[in-house]
């Protein structure tokens, strides 16, 4: 969840942890808000309790993959990246053939 400071605009991100903690402490102070403090200039960015719920679910929906399957998805990316690359190249050299025979 992407917290922008409403002061110097920079963008401070929320894991699922600090948005549990921040539900957790509205709770205790029976509060509808919660102030994320700016990471970069200090002040006080006011969020109430519904962007903290959106950005829990959004963070419940969204599935965790491990480092091997982030690696994983990389290394098919770069297969197809280059299985792209190589019929490109193979078309080049097809059209540029059929060219010097006509």
């Amino acid at each position: 969840m992407d917290i922008t400071c409403w002061n110097c605009k920079k963008v401070t991100t929320l894991d699922k942890a600090a948005i549990e903690a921040a539900i957790a402490a509205m709770d205790a102070a029976k509060l509808g808000f919660h102030d994320v403090p700016c990471a970069s200039c200090g002040k006080a960015n006011r969020t109430t309790r519904e962007t903290f719920e959106a950005g829990l679910a959004a963070a419940n929906a969204a599935p965790e993959m491990s480092q091997r399957e982030v690696n994983q998805a990389h290394k098919e990316e770069k297969a197809a990246k280059d299985k792209a690359k190589e019929e490109k190249q193979a078309a080049k050299e097809f059209v540029k053939k059929a060219n010097k025979k006509g």
